[in-house]
């Protein structure tokens, strides 16, 4: 069975763990990436009032984003930047490998 990589940022700190973990009763946002590998990778926040960024993984293929409010969720690559929408959708390919997750104050709209 395959763990998965939970993060949880909260304001300035980031704590990181291996293995299944319960989400913080403070977490309001919620981000799930799927790598092609069928592994998962858990991010959750309470705040997004100080930027935060979180290194990407390879082999992203597919999220599910639960913003908390007022919260937007983009995946940076280069020069390039994409905000994921609220729900379930594709990671776009240009985002696939590498990419840095940032969570951020901003708007976000529903998944098509």
């Amino acid at each position: 069975m395959k763990k998965p990589i939970t993060l949880l940022l909260a304001g300035f700190a980031a704590a990181a763990a291996l293995g299944a973990a319960p989400a913080s009763a403070t977490a309001q946002g919620r981000l799930v990436l799927t790598t092609d590998t069928g592994t998962s990778r858990v991010v959750t926040y309470a705040s997004c009032a100080q930027p935060s960024n979180t290194v990407g993984v390879n082999g992203l293929v597919a999220f599910q984003n639960t913003p908390a409010p007022g919260c937007a969720v983009s995946l940076r690559k280069g020069a390039q930047s994409h905000v994921l929408c609220v729900g379930h959708g594709a990671i776009p390919a240009a985002f696939r490998d590498g990419a840095t997750i940032r969570i951020q104050q901003g708007a976000s709209f529903p998944c098509r």
